[in-house]
C-alpha cells in the first residue's frame, strides 16, 4: 500500500473508522493518484490535483500545499483566473494548519485580488468539466462562480485573523463581506461553514446568545443542502455556547453527539477538538479516567494530523493534567507547549505576519485616495460645466428682455421668502437649544428640515433646469421653429409658477416648525395620550428617514380607547416618547446589520388603562441590552452607542420627566439578542 493510503488507514484506525469506510477513503485517495498521471488533458489534471488537495487539507496540511501547487501551475497555464484563486485558497488553508500564518495571509490577499477583479470572470471553466468540488455547488454563471470563490477566501481570512491570530474584529470585518457574497451566489454550503466560524467568534466574544441564534442559522443551511461534513462542527461549537450559558448538561450531551458525528463523517479537527471539550466536562464532573482517555485520544490525532494549534491544545490539556495529579509527565508536556508556542507564535513570525497586514491597509488607503481624488476632479468638471452653463443662462436671458426681467423678479421674490423662512428656522432652533438640553430634540426636528430642504432643492436647482429648456429653446429659434420655442416658453412659466407653490410651502413648514419646538411651560394640559403617541412614533420614524434614505422599519401601534385625557406636561412627555422611539428603531437597526436571517425589525407602541394609571409601552425586536449593563442604562452620560452617536443624557432626562415631573415610573425589559421594552407608567 502506499504512503498516502497508509497515512490515511491510519488515521481512520485511530478514529474507530470501520474497515468498510477505511477502504473507501483509501480507495478514493488511490483512485484520484492514479488517474491523475493518465489525465486526457491538463483540464482534467488539474481538476483531480486540485481534490487531491482539498482531500488533504485537514489530514495532511504539507501533502495539501503540495498538490495546490501543481494545479496552481496548471491554472496559470490555462489562464483560469478563478481557479489559480480558488486553488490559492486551499494553499492558504493549508498553511493556515500548519500554522505558517504569515504565509497564508500573503497567499490570501493575492487570491482575494484576482476574485474581485470582474476580468477573471473572463475565461472559466468549460461546462463540460462538471466540478465536484462544494464551492460551485449549483453556480453557473461566472459572476456567481467568482463569488463563490470570494466569499471562500473571505471565510478563509475571517478564520487566520479571528481563530488563529486572535484579531477577532478583523475576522467580522471578513465575516460582514463573506456573508452577503454568498448569498448573492446562493451558496448554502459556504454559507454554513461560513455561519460555523462566526458563531464560534461570537462566542469568543462574549456574546453566546448571537452566537446561538448564527449557529442554528448554520444548521439549517446545512440541512437544506443536505451537507453533513461539518456538521460534528456546529454540534461542537452549540456545545461550547451552552458552556457559556452555563447549561453543563446541554453541553456534555452536544459534546457526546458532535463525537460521533465528526468520527462518522471523518472530519478529524472535529474530533481533537471535540476529545479535549469533552475531557474539560469529565474533569468538572470528577472523572479523571475519562478525562485522561479523550486527552491522550486528541494528543495521540493531533500528532498524526501534523496541525500545529491542535498539537499546542493537547499538549496544554495532557500538562494541565499531569499537573493536577503531581504526576512527572508534567514537565515532558510543558516543554512541549513552549516548543509549539515558539513553533507558531515566534516573534520573528508574528512581525512578520503584521507587516503584511499592514502593507494590505495602506494598499488599500492609497486605493481610496486615488477614487477621493477622481471624485474630487470629477466635481471640479461638474462645477466648470456648472459655471459655463449659468454663463449661457445669462447671455439667453439677456436676449429674451421681458421674460427674463419677469422671471427674475419672481425668483427674487422667491429668494426674499425663502430666506426669511431660514431665518425664523434658526430662531426657533436657537430657542429650542436654550430651554431644552436633550439630545433627542434634534431627531424631531429632522423630519421638518429635511422637508424645507426640497423647496430650497427647487430654488437652487431651478437655473439648471430652466438652463437645460432655454438651451433647447435657442437652438429651436436658431431652426426658426418659433411654434416649438414658444412651447419651451410654456414649460419655463410653469416651472417659475412652481418656485411660487414652494415658497409658500416652505412658509407653511416654518410655522408647523415653530409650533413643535414651543419651549415647555410646565404646566400640566389635558392631553390625549394615545394621539401623543400616535404623533411621536411617525415624527421618530419620518425624522430618521429624512437623515438616511436606507432606514427601514415597520412599526405598529395598539392603543387602549378607554384611557381618554390625562394630566400631563404634553412636550415633556412627547420628547420621552420620541427618545424611547428613536432608541427602539436604532437597536431593530443594528441588529438588522448583523445580516440574520429571517429578520424583520418591528417597533410597536401600545398603551393599557390599569386601576389608578396609565401604562404606556415601547417593543422592539432588537438586539436587546446587555444584563451587565442594564442597571446603568438611566445614568447620566451612559450610552451603548459608539463614540459620536449618543450623548448618555436621553435616558437620564427621560427618567427625570417620568419619576421627578409626573410622579411615574420608567422601567425596562430586556433580553439580549432578542429585543427591548421600556414601560412608562403614568399616575391617572
Amino acid at each position: 500500500m502506499n504512503q498516502i493510503a497508509r497515512k490515511v488507514r491510519t488515521l481512520c484506525c485511530l478514529m474507530g473508522i470501520t474497515v468498510s469506510a477505511l477502504c473507501q477513503v483509501s480507495d478514493s485517495i488511490d483512485t484520484l493518484r492514479v488517474k491523475i498521471p493518465t489525465a486526457k488533458n491538463d483540464t482534467i489534471r488539474m481538476i483531480l490535483l486540485q481534490q487531491m488537495a482539498t482531500s488533504f487539507e485537514e489530514i495532511s496540511p504539507d501533502s495539501s500545499i503540495v498538490y495546490a501547487e501543481k494545479a496552481i501551475a496548471i491554472a496559470r497555464k490555462l489562464d483560469l483566473k478563478l481557479e489559480e484563486a480558488y486553488t490559492m485558497g486551499d494553499m492558504a488553508y493549508g498553511y493556515l494548519n500548519l500554522g505558517v500564518y504569515p504565509r497564508s495571509l500573503k497567499i490570501l490577499l493575492d487570491a482575494t485580488a484576482i476574485a474581485e477583479n470582474e476580468e477573471s470572470e473572463r475565461k472559466i471553466l468549460p461546462a463540460k468539466y462538471p466540478h465536484t468540488l462544494e464551492r460551485l455547488s449549483r453556480s453557473v454563471s461566472a459572476r456567481r462562480q467568482r463569488l463563490d470563490v470570494l466569499g471562500l477566501i473571505q471565510q478563509f481570512s475571517a478564520v487566520l485573523y479571528g481563530t488563529n491570530a486572535g484579531q477577532f474584529e478583523k475576522a467580522l470585518y471578513y465575516y460582514k463581506h463573506a456573508v452577503p457574497t454568498a448569498r448573492e451566489a446562493d451558496n448554502k454550503i459556504l454559507l454554513c461553514n461560513l455561519f460555523i466560524t462566526m458563531g464560534r467568534t461570537y462566542n469568543t466574544l462574549k456574546k453566546p446568545d448571537s452566537a446561538l441564534l448564527i449557529l442554528q442559522q448554520a444548521y439549517q443551511f446545512a440541512r437544506e443542502a443536505n451537507y453533513n461534513k461539518h456538521m460534528g462542527s456546529i454540534l461542537l461549537n452549540t456545545g461550547r455556547v451552552y458552556v457559556a450559558l452555563h447549561e453543563m448538561d446541554k453541553a456534555f450531551t452536544f459534546f457526546k453527539r458532535a463525537l460521533t458525528q465528526s468520527r462518522r463523517d471523518e472530519y478529524f479537527r472535529g474530533v481533537v477538538a471535540t476529545d479535549l471539550e469533552l475531557a474539560k466536562m469529565y474533569r468538572l464532573y470528577g472523572k479523571p479516567d475519562s478525562t485522561l482517555y479523550h486527552i491522550k485520544d486528541a494528543v495521540s490525532l493531533a500528532k498524526r494530523l501534523k496541525t500545529p494549534d491542535l498539537r499546542l491544545r493537547s499538549y496544554a490539556a495532557m500538562a494541565d493534567f499531569y499537573k493536577k495529579v503531581n504526576s512527572d509527565s508534567t514537565v515532558k508536556y510543558q516543554e512541549l507547549v513552549i516548543d509549539m508556542n515558539n513553533q507558531i507564535f515566534n516573534s520573528g513570525q508574528v512581525q512578520q505576519f503584521q507587516n503584511i497586514d499592514l502593507d494590505a491597509q495602506q494598499r488599500q488607503q492609497e486605493l481610496k485616495a486615488t477614487e477621493k481624488d477622481y471624485q474630487t476632479s470629477l466635481k471640479l468638471y461638474g462645477l466648470i460645466a456648472g459655471l459655463v452653463l449659468f454663463l449661457m443662462l445669462v447671455i439667453f436671458l439677456w436676449r429674451i428682455g421681458r421674460q427674463r426681467e419677469k422671471s427674475n423678479k419672481v425668483l427674487q421674490q422667491q429668494k426674499a421668502d425663502l430666506e426669511v423662512a431660514l431665518s425664523n428656522l434658526k430662531a426657533a432652533q436657537n430657542q429650542l437649544i436654550q430651554s431644552e438640553k436633550m439630545a433627542s430634540l434634534g431627531e424631531m426636528t429632522a423630519g421638518i428640515a429635511h422637508e424645507i430642504q426640497n423647496p430650497l432643492n427647487f430654488v437652487n436647482n431651478f437655473s439648471e433646469v430652466s438652463n437645460e429648456l432655454l438651451e433647447e429653446m435657442k437652438a429651436e429659434l436658431g431652426k426658426g421653429n418659433a411654434t416649438e420655442a414658444k412651447a419651451i416658453a410654456d414649460n419655463v412659466k410653469q416651472n417659475i409658477e412652481k418656485v411660487l407653490n414652494h415658497g409658500k410651502r416652505a412658509d407653511s413648514i416654518v410655522k408647523s416648525m415653530l409650533q413643535h419646538s414651543r419651549a415647555s411651560t410646565g404646566q400640566k394640559e389635558t392631553t390625549d395620550i394615545n394621539a401623543l403617541c400616535d404623533e411621536y412614533l411617525r415624527l421618530a420614524f419620518h425624522g430618521l428617514r429624512a437623515k438616511d434614505k436606507s432606514f427601514s422599519a415597520k412599526f405598529e401601534t395598539n392603543l387602549d380607547p378607554s384611557i381618554g385625557p390625562a394630566q400631563v406636561v404634553p412636550q415633556d412627555i412627547g420628547r420621552v416618547l420620541l427618545n424611547l422611539i428613536n432608541n427602539a428603531f436604532y437597536a431593530v437597526t443594528e441588529k438588522q446589520k448583523l445580516g440574520i436571517s429571517p429578520y424583520e425589525p418591528v417597533v410597536k407602541v401600545t398603551s393599557k388603562k390599569m386601576h389608578d394609571k396609565i401604562e404606556i409601552r415601547i417593543i422592539d425586536n432588537g438586539i436587546g441590552i446587555p444584563a451587565r449593563v442594564v442597571e446603568k442604562i438611566f445614568q447620566p452620560f451612559f450610552t451603548t452607542k459608539p463614540a459620536g452617536q449618543g450623548t448618555g443624557l436621553g435616558l437620564s432626562l427621560s427618567y427625570d420627566i417620568i419619576t421627578k415631573g409626573h410622579g411615574g415610573e420608567l422601567k425596562v425589559e430586556t433580553k439580549e439578542g432578542e429585543g427591548t421594552t421600556f414601560i412608562v407608567s403614568l399616575p391617572v
